[in-house]
């Protein structure tokens, strides 16, 4: 049981990591390459919000603004699967 909840505890806390990592990514590239668009105001502001908001919680530098935010998240997706297992298992032995 030890060894089921480990794997499955590494492999939630691994997607909880890499969504958010993955979209913010994307959503940056995204905005960045907008810049090139006729909505380049647009994108621009977007761009700048966003990164303004990551190095808000990076202490100055973006991509460590994004590796805090994966950071919690895939803590909080650890925490709820070690909760969801706990229940699994307590309500399966009643």
């Amino acid at each position: 049981m030890g060894l089921q909840l480990f794997i499955s505890l590494v492999l939630t806390s691994g997607i909880c990591f890499l969504f958010p990592a993955v979209m913010l990514t994307l959503v940056l590239g995204a905005l960045t390459l907008g810049s090139w668009s006729p909505l380049a105001a647009i994108s621009t502001l977007g761009k700048d919000r966003l990164v303004d908001f990551l190095v808000t919680f990076g202490a100055g530098d973006v991509w460590q603004g994004v590796v805090s935010i994966c950071l919690t998240l895939s803590i909080v997706g650890g925490l709820f699967e070690m909760f969801a297992f706990y229940k699994y298992t307590y309500l399966k032995s009643t």
